[in-house]
């Protein structure tokens, strides 16, 4: 066999003996036993059952508000002469805000006195004209019987031929003029009444704008409408309003209210209270001063991007430091429940959903969501109530990612419930 063709060989020789040794001890060896299945065990902290009677509330978030927010504005032109007012500040009702001047207001106001009266002297002229025109009528009557009586005497002469033609038309022509002369003053008398009653109008429209110039004059000095904290300040001294001019923006600082949205979840309950007449007091802490409210009503709509409902708290006390569009947090309490019992948040499952411990094993419960409690030590835990729960029932408090009926679990540590 040629050299080349051995060294070629030899290699491919060796690696098939060591295949096939390999393959004779494998055959040959023993057996390794099969593993034994085990099932695991998850380490779990519990809680010992214990219901009772607890007062549930329930965390809102919401804003300050005010149910009078006013837009002080200008109610005369002229300009600013002072701003006493200042963002921020508290002020009582009447207290004087910004003052405009007074001069224009006060030329316009001697302008409607010196109307009044000239108007009041007019409407006594006519009343005395009215008067003269009534005696002057009587007068007028005796006349024109006297020029009566006159034409029938120059005509009595005529006839006995003692006058003339010419007399007779004289008399004639004061008759006539008589005449007329009384029936203008007759017209004059009955256009007494009216003369009167527009010369009357005349006086009291200018009265009325008398009585305007002097209200515009006190609006010169604008006040505050009620107790109040000013938001903000639009004019400066100096400035030249017109009427309706923005002066400043301020809100009532008795009639304060919270508006925080309700979820849906505990809305039904609390309507139910607040139609039954139930007091639904909530709590606040703002800047290290707490404020008391209490659940005053619903709104009438539904708010988009709430999932619930807001509810109008009405600010009993505490008020006077709180700004407004404040960001509220409210805890809202409600009405004791029976047969309760208090968890740590770890306990809950979802919503609704805890477990029992029975015989080292889990088991589901469908629970109610009452609200939240606060126990004597400041931690807030979660309220709940199930009839299949009894007393002395261990609940675990251990978050599980899977967790599902029948998990093995061992009880490490247990705590007695609330």
């Amino acid at each position: 066999m040629p050299r080349a063709l051995r060294r070629s060989i030899l290699p491919v020789l060796i690696l098939a003996l060591a295949v096939a040794g390999f393959m004779v001890l494998r055959a040959t060896g023993p057996e390794a036993p099969p593993p034994e299945a085990s099932e695991r065990t998850w380490p779990v902290r519990g809680i010992v059952a214990k219901p009772g009677v607890h007062r549930p509330d329930v965390l809102l978030n919401g804003r300050s508000q005010s149910a009078q927010t006013a837009r002080l504005r200008a109610a005369v032109e002229g300009e600013i002469e002072a701003v006493p007012a200042r963002e921020g500040q508290r002020v009582e009702a009447g207290e004087t805000l910004i003052r405009i001047d007074r001069n224009e207001a006060r030329l316009r106001l001697d302008q409607r006195e010196a109307e009044r009266r000239e108007l009041e002297g007019a409407l006594e002229s006519e009343r005395l004209r009215a008067r003269f025109d009534r005696e002057a009528l009587q007068r007028e009557r005796e006349l024109l019987m006297i020029a009566e009586r006159g034409l029938q005497r120059a005509r009595d002469l005529r006839d006995r031929q003692l006058g003339s033609e010419s007399d007779v038309d004289a008399a004639h022509e004061r008759l006539q003029q008589a005449h007329l002369t009384l029936v203008n003053r007759e017209q004059a008398v009955a256009d007494a009444p009216m003369r009167l009653a527009q010369a009357e109008a005349r006086l009291a429209r200018t009265r009325a704008a008398e009585e305007q110039a002097r209200i515009d004059l006190d609006r010169t000095d604008v006040r505050a409408p009620f107790a109040a904290r000013i938001v903000e300040v639009e004019v400066a001294t100096g400035e030249r309003v017109r009427m309706g001019d923005a002066l400043l923006r301020l809100f009532a600082l008795d009639d304060l209210e919270v508006r925080a949205s309700i979820p849906e979840a505990f809305l039904p309950r609390i309507d139910g209270l607040l139609r039954g007449g139930v007091h639904l007091p909530a709590r606040a802490t703002v800047g290290g001063h707490e404020i008391e409210t209490e659940l005053a009503r619903l709104e009438g709509e539904t708010r988009t991007g709430d999932a619930g409902m807001r509810g109008v708290f009405e600010v009993r006390s505490g008020g006077e430091r709180l700004p407004l569009n404040r960001f509220v947090e409210l805890r809202l309490e409600l009405p004791e429940e029976p047969d309760s019992l208090a968890v740590p948040f770890e306990a809950l499952f979802g919503r609704d959903r805890v477990f029992r411990v029975v015989d080292g094993r889990l088991e589901s419960l469908q629970v109610e969501r009452l609200g939240d409690f606060i126990d004597a030590d400041g931690n807030t835990l979660a309220l709940i109530r199930s009839d299949a729960i009894r007393a002395g029932d261990t609940l675990i408090a251990t978050r599980l990612p899977n967790a599902v009926d029948g998990l093995r679990v061992e009880v490490e540590e247990r705590d007695s419930g609330r």
